[in-house]
């Protein structure tokens, strides 16, 4: 019998998931959406870096402790490859 995931259930994973997390990377959202809005909020509360990609200002932009101003389809392929350091 195959398990199936409620929201309840997926919404506590990603809580954990934001305890537990290092860096917090909040792509391209308005962040008014709760409680998914909430999330970025509780990992910088546990310590986690924030970061903020997207070309508008959200409601979590003075809360991130980074911000990139770029769409996340030109942001995300140059971070791999800062993080990587392949080549362009």
């Amino acid at each position: 019998m195959a398990m199936q995931t409620t929201p309840h259930d997926a919404y506590a994973q990603a809580e954990a998931a934001a305890q537990d997390c290092d860096v917090c990377f909040v792509i391209g959202t308005s962040a008014l959406v709760w409680p998914a809005a909430g999330l970025p909020l509780l990992a910088r509360k546990a310590g986690a870096l924030g970061i903020e990609i997207n070309p508008e200002t959200s409601a979590l932009t003075r809360r991130a402790d980074l911000t990139i101003r770029m769409a996340a389809d030109d942001a995300l392929p140059q971070l791999v490859r800062l993080i990587t350091g392949e080549q362009a």
